[in-house]
């Protein structure tokens, strides 16, 4: 099955669910395509508000990381989902934040030249950030954030869903039932939506710590 996964490597719910794909990539027939999904463009964040949210800075940190993304998987072949995995280890394992300090993490990481964090502030990336964001949007509609999934049906259709949104990445058991359950609902062209309210407390990303 093709599905495209969207992530913002600010977001600790689309972390834990990348996680969880990666897990059961290896035992299910699953082809994952990884896209960026800028929160920071979706919200219009860009720019500085005197009456933005929390998260926002968080958000621009991470529209940042992106351009760095994307300037590492075109200049050095790096996949999108190893510099996401890198960029994952300094803000949901470490607890640090996207700014210069771990975007130089991350860059040293893969191993690559330091010069390239100059693609930080590179605002001609954003085209193909905005062009991302409109790919997701354009199947799932507007009101949503990551983590989104989209499938490509039998037909060469496309159906997508934000979430799921998992509070901890389960065991390899439960994340199989979970993937089992949901290919098999969110292939449904009248399938639309489950929901419940979210519990209290941040997500344990910790749990992500053992894959």
């Amino acid at each position: 099955m093709k599905i495209t996964f969207y992530f913002d490597p600010s977001c600790p719910f689309s972390w834990i669910t990348s996680r969880w794909l990666l897990q059961i990539s290896d035992q299910r027939d699953v082809d994952v395509a990884w896209r960026p999904f800028s929160l920071a463009l979706k919200n219009d964040e860009l720019t500085e508000k005197s009456d933005e949210t929390s998260h926002a800075q968080s958000h621009r940190d991470s529209h940042r990381m992106l351009r760095v993304m994307l300037a590492a998987e075109q200049t050095h072949g790096v996949e999108l989902i190893r510099s996401y995995t890198e960029s994952g280890m300094v803000r949901h394992i470490l607890g640090d934040p996207l700014d210069d300090d771990g975007i130089a993490w991350v860059i040293r990481n893969l191993e690559i030249p330091e010069g390239i964090i100059a693609a930080a502030d590179d605002a001609s990336f954003d085209e193909q950030l905005q062009a991302s964001l409109d790919d997701a949007l354009s199947v799932v509609g507007n009101d949503i954030g990551v983590p989104t999934i989209v499938f490509e049906l039998p037909n060469g259709s496309k159906q997508g869903y934000f979430g799921p949104v998992l509070n901890e990445l389960p065991d390899l058991e439960d994340s199989l039932r979970i993937w089992d359950g949901l290919s098999q609902l969110a292939t449904v062209p009248g399938f639309y939506e489950l929901k419940r309210s979210r519990p209290d407390g941040n997500p344990n990303v910790g749990s992500t710590a053992r894959c």
